[in-house]
């Protein structure tokens, strides 16, 4: 049985990553830290646990192995090496931070102090992501040449139960996130087409303000790959009704999905028409994952390198974005 304390109820996945933890019969949630108190003790009062105002005195506590991040991103540099130093194993909500030296900072912390670190990457144990992996290391499309990954909701489209639409409104804060849509949302499509496409050489990127706020509310990144493969990444707060798209087109063929559902077109396969094949078992959540590293020290599919490109990719664009050209990353 893994101690937990939960640090910050901040980010609206924070609630799930606890209902999560309940379910889990490996952990156990003891404590409650949050930048804002009066939030903290409610949510404390609410799971029936400890609350503490001071993170320091939490992160002493002898009973707490470990620790769920959900702060303002702007605080992840300081809590998790904070939580590292502490050695405390961490899990987090992405991204990991805002630049790839305060990625480095923490992977330091992290191995010095023999702890482990997990990211919440949920789509790259989800079956159409597995199915099309293996697709692809398989060569059911030949060469990948083009890669297109979109995810949008309507979080700010207004609406009449929400005039300013349903996000919290300290997802548009730039100092607290970093950016919008993209850094939130996009990582989902960003952290894909790293894996799929491998590592990136170049990155454009356009960033709207459909609703006027001071960070984007839906963005595209056009990628440049080592390999030669050219991305799309789509990812915005101003769509209702999008489906989760992805598409990989190969010189043999073509995978297509939308939200659930996969269909794969190949010269390897049949007659080479459309079909829709079975797909893999829901590989274990990132949760789980963090546990198997802990209990049982079982490597993680999720890696600090899934990490790393993340949020080198984010800063590429935002830097793109801001002095309107592509960005080289070396």
């Amino acid at each position: 049985m893994v101690k937990v304390a939960m640090l910050s109820r901040w980010h609206v996945h924070a609630n799930d990553y606890a209902k999560e933890a309940i379910e889990n019969k490996d952990i156990e949630i003891v404590a409650v830290w949050d930048e804002d108190s009066s939030r903290g003790q409610n949510w404390a009062e609410e799971l029936q646990v400890d609350f503490e105002s001071d993170l320091t005195t939490l992160l002493a506590r002898e009973d707490i192995e470990a620790v769920i991040v959900d702060t303002p991103t702007n605080l992840h540099r300081e809590v998790i090496v904070a939580a590292a130093q502490a050695r405390k194993h961490i899990f987090t909500e992405k991204v990991l931070a805002f630049t790839a030296s305060e990625c480095e900072e923490i992977f330091k912390e992290v191995k010095s102090n023999e702890v482990s670190l997990m990211l919440s990457l949920p789509r790259l144990n989800d079956p159409t992501y597995l199915y099309s992996q293996k697709a692809l290391d398989d060569g059911l499309l030949g060469e990948l040449t083009s890669i297109r990954c979109r995810l949008e909701h309507g979080g700010a489209v207004p609406s009449d139960a929400n005039p300013n639409g349903w996000l919290p409104e300290h997802f548009y804060h730039a100092e607290q996130c970093g950016g919008g849509a993209l850094i939130d949302l996009g990582a989902h499509p960003i952290y894909l087409t790293n894996r799929l496409a491998g590592d990136v050489e170049a990155v454009l990127c356009e960033m709207g303000r459909y609703t006027g706020r001071e960070v984007d509310d839906h963005t595209t990144v056009i990628t440049r790959h080592q390999s030669g493969v050219i991305g799309v990444i789509e990812a915005g707060f101003v769509a209702n009704g999008s489906p989760f798209i992805l598409e990989l087109h190969g010189t043999k063929g073509s995978i297509l999905v939308e939200d659930r559902t996969l269909k794969i077109r190949s010269i390897e396969l049949g007659d080479g028409e459309w079909q829709t094949p079975e797909l893999p078992e829901q590989a274990e959540s990132a949760m789980q994952q963090w546990l198997n590293e802990i209990l049982h020290s079982q490597t993680p599919r999720i890696t600090q390198k899934d990490m790393l490109d993340l949020t080198r990719i984010n800063e590429a664009a935002k830097e793109s974005s801001e002095q309107g050209k592509r960005i080289s990353l070396g």
